[in-house]
């Protein structure tokens, strides 16, 4: 009887999550495609945006979803925390988490006054909400849950997909910073799924597994036209993950490749023939020259240099605070971080939320590829190894819809519930397998 009300309870929690996820996740989407049009139509050409320039007119819609996303997600991350096994997680991670938190906490210790602790800034990105987000990792750790998180993916994928395409076709002049403006947000919150899309293990023939690469393909269309040298080295990123991946999945690719590299050379060779004199073929040219133009541009140096003018090494070792400033350049007290995301951690929370950050964010992938097993943590961990590249350039954690696909791969990463699970599962559809009639002849037995 006991054992009955326990497993009553449990597929009770197990709803209550999956139900504040879905509702937590549309809200954060409504917030994020609220503030990018708010962001289209308010910055002028000049311009680009992130989810916190402080010169954005927000609407009120904006407000009420982020408030809801984050009760929502958090309130779902903190269900799945409180039930889930310890022994179903990577061993250690539990205290290595709690050393993450604990660092947070002192990072935001330093930088806020009571005042504004209890004010509308304990929200603010460099504060100490992306962090305690971080609680989500609990519901990608449970492999149940991903039937709903998949199907989050691909319709993240879709939604931005079109959304980026539907902010291209209304461009009308392709300057780098007004395609920055208008695309960008959506291309980033499309990456991810895309990827995860692409990396995921499929049948062989089936029609899902044929349009795996198209989120990837309008990312990369689409990041052409904002000219953005990062999102380039991503896409490289990508298919080196995804040939890794697949090798260790033991899949055969040197057919996959070969047709890729026709149908891309065969598309430039239709589009120089057949497209040359259309105004879409020139507009493309624009760009190309004015990317081409910036390839070798180098944009962090100088940035790196006033980052350490300004702060000093020793400051760093604990981190100033979440509402740490430098001066950057002319800017003076800038307190939007920099554009090396390791960097920025250890700006706010110095060594300890690095380092803690780290174990608790990034090495849980590396511990997957140095498994030798073929299921389904291997598509989480190759989105966390891709992010980790990415923090590298501009990328900060947050409390954004672009970020919560890595927190769920990070779970993925850190569960230690997969194999059994599978086996179970396996063993289960054998019995029943074995269990029904396969002619009327058994009927009669």
């Amino acid at each position: 009887m006991e054992s009955s009300s326990s497993s009553v309870r449990k597929k009770a929690s197990d709803r209550l999550v999956l139900r504040l996820l879905v509702l937590g996740m549309i809200a954060s989407a409504v917030m994020m495609i609220t503030y990018l049009k708010a962001l289209e139509s308010q910055a002028g050409e000049g311009a680009i945006g992130t989810m916190y320039a402080p010169d954005i007119v927000k609407p009120t819609l904006f407000y009420v979803a982020h408030a809801i996303q984050v009760t929502l997600l958090f309130s779902a991350g903190l269900i799945a925390f409180v039930a889930i096994d310890p022994a179903n997680l990577q061993r250690g991670y539990l205290i290595r988490f709690g050393l993450f938190v604990a660092a947070a906490l002192v990072m935001t210790a330093k930088g806020y006054s009571v005042s504004q602790l209890l004010s509308s800034r304990i929200a603010d990105g460099t504060g100490p909400l992306p962090c305690l987000m971080s609680v989500l990792v609990f519901i990608g750790a449970r492999r149940r849950y991903w039937g709903v998180i998949g199907k989050i993916m691909v319709v993240l994928a879709a939604v931005f997909s079109l959304l980026a395409i539907e902010a291209l076709i209304g461009v009308r002049i392709f300057t780098r910073q007004g395609t920055v403006t208008r695309l960008t947000g959506y291309v980033n919150a499309l990456y991810f799924p895309a990827a995860w899309i692409a990396l995921k293990e499929y049948r062989r023939g089936s029609f899902s597994g044929r349009l795996r690469f198209l989120p990837m393909l309008i990312y990369g269309f689409v990041s052409f036209f904002t000219q953005t040298r990062l999102n380039f080295v991503m896409i490289f990123a990508f298919l080196l993950v995804y040939a890794y991946i697949q090798h260790k999945r033991k899949e055969p690719q040197a057919a996959l490749w070969l047709t890729g590299l026709g149908l891309a050379l065969w598309l430039g060779l239709f589009a120089g023939v057949f497209l040359r004199d259309t105004s879409e073929f020139r507009t493309m040219e624009t760009v190309a020259d004015q990317f081409s133009s910036r390839l070798d541009q180098d944009t962090r140096t100088g940035q790196l240099a006033y980052f350490f003018e300004s702060v000093r090494p020793e400051e760093l070792l604990l981190g100033k605070g979440s509402m740490a400033t430098w001066n950057w350049g002319r800017t003076l007290n800038w307190g939007g971080g920099t554009d090396v995301g390791y960097l920025t951690l250890l700006l706010y929370g110095g060594v300890p939320l690095l380092l803690t950050y780290l174990a608790t964010h990034i090495q849980p992938c590396f511990a997957v590829f140095a498994r030798r097993l073929d299921n389904w943590q291997l598509t989480a961990a190759g989105v966390v190894l891709l992010w980790s590249i990415r923090m590298l350039s501009s990328s900060y954690i947050g409390v954004t819809l672009d970020y919560y696909p890595i927190l769920f791969c990070v779970g993925a990463c850190i569960s230690r519930e997969p194999v059994a699970y599978v086996q179970a599962r396996a063993a289960a559809s054998d019995l029943r397998r074995q269990a029904t009639p396969r002619s009327p002849v058994y009927q009669n037995i």
